[in-house]
């Protein structure tokens, strides 16, 4: 009796190990990146070079933490675009052709592929698309994205504006190969109007502004022709750009001695990540380790809105590194030698936050016994929720999967070494909120 007792619970711990085996599964993503270059392509900055390592890092969290206890496991494949769209739409095409469970980008553009992703019912979580259009759900019924969209931008500056009562503007922004920043400048733009924002002039320069404080380099500062031809329909400027170009408006507002009686203002919208370690860059530019007597006065007049700055991130940061000389990837770090590593962009910690984002959803879909594969189904899990990101800080994702940036304005501190330091936080509850 007792040897068929013993018996029994054999064959069930068998079976029981069977029925587990059969319900694991794996899940594979479609890694949508530019690493590479085509033949004469001399210019395509391949920013997968320096932040494809935060995917193999989340998916090797995801499977030892959430997926990975469940019975089931993910597994990433690697397509390269060149950065460019056609590549990029073939390649989401190439991806469904081969089973995979949800696409991981695109790199640069997504408004083709995030209506691919919705005809084939696959989640598509960007960590680089800002387009506007993307948000509408009707038709991009399964994408979200964890880089803030334009709008989400846009209500952040908007709510400077009208903090400080600054009701006609005029847009400086940046259109130059590799640096296009009119689709931007654009939805803030239009943002502004909506507030009853006068938006008097938007003018483009054509090329990054490094300041040198030499005279060649002064002579070729856009700014001064731009601000020549609008200071008396405007007396706030919005500048659209790389911190650096910023530099150059101020100067040029400085030249003409518009400064001088606080009747003139500028606002910076900085893409880049706050460095809290680095403030004296935002009034010295990348060439000089001092900022010069006259940025230090034209930066009075001066507020930036830039993306929240991460206690954490330097330790991420040297992860990334580590994993990108790893496979799938290779690629070689030339500092390595000399103890360095190559300067990892915020777009590593969105990748990092869209391989959670996707695997969060997944695991409450396989939690109320649904259809893993429906991407719709993953798409309504991700959407209206609230999630930690790798920078340490609480983000929400909305109803429209669009996660929310953390903004901080920053301005001169007196109290402090020359440099620009937090001055406000913006909170995005309705409305948007400034917390000085």
């Amino acid at each position: 009796m007792r040897r068929l007792i013993e018996s029994d619970w054999h064959w069930c711990w068998l079976m029981m190990l069977m029925l587990k085996t059969a319900a694991a599964e794996k899940f594979t993503l479609g890694y949508l990146t530019g690493s590479m270059r085509r033949p004469g392509d001399l210019n395509y900055q391949r920013p997968g070079r320096v932040i494809s390592g935060a995917i193999s890092m989340a998916v090797d969290e995801v499977n030892e933490k959430l997926l990975g206890p469940m019975g089931h496991s993910l597994d990433f494949v690697v397509a390269e675009t060149y950065g460019q769209e056609e590549v990029s739409i073939k390649q989401v095409a190439a991806l469904w052709a081969a089973n995979v469970s949800a696409f991981v980008g695109p790199q640069e553009t997504c408004v083709h592929e995030g209506r691919m992703a919705a005809a084939f019912n696959l989640p598509m979580i960007s960590y680089y698309c800002r387009d506007v259009a993307s948000s509408n759900k009707r038709v991009y019924a399964t994408f979200a994205r964890t880089r803030p969209s334009d709008t989400d931008v846009s209500r952040s500056v908007v709510a400077v504006l009208t903090h400080f009562r600054f009701m006609h503007v005029a847009f400086v922004y940046l259109k130059a190969p590799n640096h296009d920043f009119s689709r931007l400048a654009n939805a803030i733009a239009a943002a502004a109007r909506e507030k009853q924002i006068s938006v008097r002039a938007i003018q483009a320069y054509r090329e990054p502004y490094l300041y040198e404080n030499q005279r060649k380099n002064y002579s070729r500062n856009p700014f001064i022709d731009i601000v020549r031809e609008t200071y008396k329909d405007t007396r706030i400027y919005v500048s659209v750009g790389y911190y650096h170009d910023h530099i150059g408006l101020m100067l040029a507002l400085d030249a003409m001695q518009l400064l001088d009686a606080g009747e003139y203002a500028a606002i910076g919208v900085d893409v880049d990540q706050y460095d809290a370690g680095q403030a004296a860059r935002y009034l010295s530019g990348p060439l000089r380790k001092e900022p010069s007597p006259r940025a230090l006065r034209a930066f009075r007049s001066y507020l930036a809105v830039a993306p929240s700055p991460s206690p954490s991130y330097p330790v991420f940061a040297a992860e990334v590194n580590r994993r990108l000389q790893l496979p799938p990837f290779n690629f070689t770090n030339p500092l390595l030698s000399f103890g360095g590593g190559k300067v990892i962009p915020v777009e590593a910690a969105w990748l990092h936050d869209a391989v959670w984002v996707y695997a969060r959803a997944l695991a409450a879909v396989l939690s109320m016994g649904e259809d893993p594969h429906n991407g719709r189904a993953i798409a309504a899990q991700m959407r209206n929720t609230t999630y930690r990101s790798v920078m340490g800080y609480w983000v929400h994702m909305d109803e429209c999967g669009d996660a929310e940036g953390n903004y901080t304005v920053l301005s001169l501190d007196g109290s402090k070494p020359p440099g620009l330091y937090p001055l406000a936080v913006l909170h995005k509850h309705a409305p948007v909120s400034i917390i000085i």
